[in-house]
């Protein structure tokens, strides 16, 4: 009896220790499935960090970003949802204790170079993207490619939800317009005002949570496959080079600073005179060092209004589709100056140390209502001007130092083509100075 006494106590002991290193095995399981639970989401917004007030700003003064935490929320929205909903069977998972899914590697080293790449250009809306996409990248890479597939509408609304993509699917909406154009015969389509950008962005949201559902239906149904680790590193080899084509097609054009001169306030049969700003540019352009707003006009009614901002950083400077777009204008040609517009600066301003050439600079046709308005801009420094945002930006990498300027040139009018020949009219006769900037 005694011997079957300690036997029976020994069993009771050995299952005791049983299920104490089961009960300390499950809860080593539960904690290090919450830590890769958050992980993804706490790195998210370390990278995001440095952005935070750069989308802020831009959803309190763009016209074309003004909703963007309206998509942040339902992003964030979809992502709870599909996290709470999984969480009870990921928490189970041995998966989550077997290692890394390292399909997702791929993915993370195209966040991580993009992320070098908006570091090194000063590109703000890469280094955000990149956060977001390290954040997601990171989802697949410990909790496996199902999960990352069911929180791609997560990545999109974030996306959507940062400053500039407004932008973007403006100019997407005017290339997709020409090219249909060029299939069809048709019009082009004109790039969509602040109300139609936003129509744009909710279209893209839907989509984003169609795909979702769809996403959660297949998964439901146990058909939700994870791409293996050759196809993701195909996608994303394939996605790196198409951006670089976007980037090879269009350049940063650089050429000779122009502006106009400082002290003339008549020239020919121009008079001008310096006159308020607007509060939407008030508000555009606060903290720069200096904005100002100059008409000039002749006997015979033409007018042209000149717009001078200067900034010690690049990043308090705005393309002229925000301030147009946000004021009821339609555009209708966006892009580089070419010889054929017609727009000389005149005397050897556009020339160059190995022969003439064009100055870098932008023009712009747009409508509201009757009224027509045509327009040249550029950004400069002291040693370079540019037709784009972008150039300028990569200046900023060139020359730190620098003083960052923004020069617009609108004319308005009310027939066809009373804008554009005003606006060439004035562009030839004002004196224009080659390395001085406003």
């Amino acid at each position: 009896a005694r011997r079957r006494q300690g036997h029976v106590g020994a069993v009771g002991r050995r299952r005791r220790r049983h299920v104490s290193a089961a009960s300390a095995a499950g809860e080593g399981r539960v904690q290090l499935s919450l830590s890769r639970l958050l992980a993804a989401p706490v790195l998210t917004l370390l990278a995001l960090l440095p952005s935070v007030a750069w989308i802020w700003q831009a959803w309190l003064t763009s016209p074309l970003d003004a909703w963007g935490w309206v998509f942040l929320l339902l992003g964030g929205l979809w992502g709870f949802l599909v996290l709470d909903l999984l969480s009870a069977t990921l928490l189970r998972s041995p998966a989550l204790t077997a290692g890394l899914d390292h399909a997702g590697w791929p993915c993370v080293l195209g966040a991580v170079l993009l992320g070098i790449a908006g570091l090194l250009l000063d590109v703000r809306i890469a280094m955000a993207s990149a956060a977001l996409g390290l954040g997601w990248s990171l989802v697949w890479l410990l909790l496996g490619g199902r999960v990352a597939l069911l929180l791609v509408p997560t990545l999109l609304l974030g996306l959507l939800a940062l400053p500039t993509t407004g932008y973007l699917l403006q100019q997407g909406w005017v290339v997709l317009g020409s090219l249909a154009a060029g299939l069809t015969g048709g019009g082009a389509w004109s790039a969509p005002t602040s109300p139609g950008v936003l129509l744009l962005k909710a279209a893209v949201a839907l989509l984003a949570l169609g795909l979702g559902l769809a996403l959660a239906w297949l998964g439901r149904r146990d058909a939700l496959g994870t791409p293996p680790l050759a196809i993701t590193a195909y996608s994303m080899a394939s996605l790196l080079a198409a951006v670089g084509l976007l980037v090879a097609l269009n350049p940063p054009a650089f050429g000779p600073p122009l502006a106009l001169v400082e002290d003339e306030w008549s020239f020919g049969p121009w008079l001008g005179a310096e006159i308020p700003v607007t509060p939407a540019e008030q508000r555009l352009f606060a903290d720069s060092r200096r904005l100002s707003k100059r008409l000039f006009s002749t006997r015979d009614g033409s007018r042209v209004s000149v717009l001078l901002v200067e900034s010690d950083d690049v990043h308090d400077l705005h393309t002229p589709e925000y301030c147009l777009s946000g004021s009821g204008w339609r555009l209708t040609r966006d892009r580089s100056m070419v010889p054929d517009d017609g727009l000389s600066f005149g005397g050897d301003a556009g020339a160059a140390a190995d022969g003439p050439r064009p100055p870098a600079a932008g023009v712009l046709t747009a409508v509201r209502g009757r009224q027509r308005l045509a327009g040249l801009y550029w950004f400069s420094t002291p040693e370079r001007s540019s037709g784009d945002l972008a150039g300028l930006r990569l200046q900023r990498r060139l020359s730190p130092e620098s003083r960052y300027g923004m020069t617009l040139v609108t004319a308005v009018g009310a027939a066809e083509q009373d804008a554009e020949e005003t606006l060439a009219a004035f562009v030839r006769d004002a004196p224009w100075e080659q390395g001085r900037t406003p």
